[in-house]
């Protein structure tokens, strides 16, 4: 199996746990904005500790700066959604299939931006994909 592909399984695995975990803090009513708060403490000492190991000065344009503060608000909006979804009741069964279609965007976004291709085989595992998500929320 290749680098890319593993690194895809160990996001899909931390991630899904990270969503999970957004769950847990529904069900118990943590106040979303104090857990986001320490979430992103944890991830700016994980960002630090890399820089450190890989002894590494922090590099970025400013263009990059920029699209990383837009990414960062859309992923505190993602993030707030999801908890206050939770904090409401919803099931778990239903919001993390909802939240995945995301996927689509990320999908459509690569190939009108980057021109990815996007073949009959890629279209039919999105389908699948999609499908199983409709499927699981009911």
């Amino acid at each position: 199996m290749n680098t890319p592909i593993l690194f895809a399984l160990l996001a899909l695995l931390c991630g899904g746990i990270t969503a999970f975990f957004s769950k847990v803090i529904g069900v118990n009513q943590g106040y979303s904005p104090s857990y986001m708060i320490v979430q992103a403490i944890s991830f700016v000492a994980f960002a630090v500790i890399i820089h450190l190991v890989q002894k590494h000065p922090f590099e970025l344009s400013t263009r990059l700066a920029g699209i990383g503060l837009v990414s960062g608000i859309f992923a505190g909006v993602a993030t707030l959604a999801s908890l206050m979804a939770f904090r409401l009741g919803g099931q778990g069964s239903i919001i993390f299939p909802i939240v995945s279609l995301g996927v689509i965007v990320s999908v459509a976004l690569s190939f009108f931006v980057y021109r990815e291709p996007i073949t009959s085989t890629k279209l039919i595992g999105i389908g699948f994909g999609v499908a199983s998500i409709v499927f699981l929320s009911r």
